[in-house]
């Protein structure tokens, strides 16, 4: 009732408005007492026809009325978190990028024979790696979009901090002026920059759901892997994968750097970037063919992965070392000859605190394979030795005789 009278004066004072424009704009027209008795009736009439109507739908002011179960969904958002049985229908869409590839152990040289390296890739050392599982591709977005369909709860580091760090130029005009700060050269700080908002509030993961996913610290990335029945991998067993058993070589095929091969920066630095590999910012993980004849995808280029290996500074004290971790295979930034950032190639590797977040941060998952190791154990300590080769009798010549 008290919305009724609060509708009616509303009314009243309309028709109070309307006559006092009416006079003013006419001095001659004039209304009289019966005629604006009629026009009050109408108007009210017309709101109690109003609240009528509001009254017979259901939950008005209450909640939204229910959806018709039989009535189809015009959903545009191809993986809605409230779609029924959405992680099960997103791991079996895209099961190919869950693939994962066995290492099996051996030893190999560690490391980058560039005195001037100053990442710690220098000089080399010869390590042992036990067998090992580790994804064929870095992990996408739809993967982790199902993960947080299924843990509703979690919150990524850049969610909790409210900001990460973004490429100043894929900034949008109205993101730089109001939701950024700039940063070291070619960054900016930007607010709301998370997984599912790349380059800010106004970005969107529309068709990068097969891009590795970015803006993961550390300790996300530990996260799902854990959740996967998975964990980081060490930074060995990530560059003896991505050595493929090779001794050496600068890059996961070889020596001679090949076109078209990885997702580097072609350009100036950090106000040009000519795309030449067809990609400004990430790429699908799949664009390039394998990098290595075992089949590892994305192993340098594109985005830096984290692994569960310690960094450390040589130049500071133990004493004074902070919690980093190791990153490993450069990514869209970077370039072959190290002019723009990094320089890309196997022993390549860099330390960060393990909250940091930018956009051409993510990860791959690894698992260890102790069954594997164990079988070439026993076969090789179950293998029959040769038989020793009994004498022949030799007959002497004659002048021997």
């Amino acid at each position: 009732m008290a919305r009724l009278f609060r509708n009616i004066l509303v009314q009243l004072c309309h028709v109070q408005i309307v006559l006092f424009l009416v006079y003013v704009s006419s001095a001659s027209a004039k209304l009289t007492d019966e005629e604006i008795k009629s026009f009050v009736e109408l108007n009210v009439k017309n709101v109690l026809q109003q609240h009528k109507k509001e009254r017979d739908l259901p939950n008005i002011g209450l909640r939204r009325p229910k959806a018709d179960p039989k009535a189809e969904q015009n959903d545009s958002h191809p993986h809605p978190f409230h779609k029924p049985k959405i992680v099960d229908q997103i791991r079996y869409s895209y099961r190919r990028y869950r693939e994962m590839i066995l290492v099996r152990a051996g030893a190999f040289w560690k490391g980058t024979n560039d005195p001037k390296s100053e990442t710690g890739e220098y000089p080399l050392r010869e390590v042992k790696v036990n067998s090992f599982y580790m994804d064929a591709f870095p992990t996408i977005n739809a993967e982790y979009w199902a993960f947080r369909a299924k843990k509703k709860f979690v919150r990524s580091e850049s969610e909790k901090k409210g900001w990460s760090w973004v490429v100043d130029l894929f900034l949008s005009d109205e993101t730089r002026d109001h939701y950024s700060m700039p940063g070291s050269k070619g960054w900016a700080a930007v607010k709301k920059a998370k997984w599912d908002t790349p380059e800010g509030p106004d970005s969107s993961l529309e068709d990068r759901w097969i891009h590795p996913v970015v803006h993961m610290s550390w300790h996300d990335a530990r996260q799902f892997c854990e959740f996967q029945g998975k964990r980081l991998p060490t930074e060995a067993e990530w560059e003896f994968a991505a050595r493929a058993g090779a001794i050496n070589y600068a890059y996961p095929w070889g020596d001679g750097w090949e076109r078209k091969r990885a997702n580097l920066w072609q350009g100036t630095w950090p106000n040009e970037n000519r795309r030449v590999d067809g990609f400004s910012m990430t790429s699908p993980v799949d664009a390039f063919r394998p990098q290595n004849l075992i089949g590892f995808y994305d192993i340098i280029g594109n985005v830096w992965e984290w692994t569960s290996t310690a960094y450390k500074d040589r130049m500071v004290e133990h004493d004074f070392h902070t919690k980093k971790a190791v990153l490993k295979g450069g990514s869209y930034v970077d370039s072959v000859n190290g002019k723009i950032n990094y320089p890309v190639r196997n022993g390549q590797r860099m330390g960060q605190k393990q909250d940091y977040t930018a956009a051409n941060t993510g990860f791959r998952c690894a698992r260890s394979a102790p069954d594997v190791d164990a079988k070439i154990k026993k076969d090789t300590t179950t293998k029959k030795p040769k038989a020793q080769r009994e004498a022949r009798l030799v007959r002497k010549k004659r002048d021997e005789l």
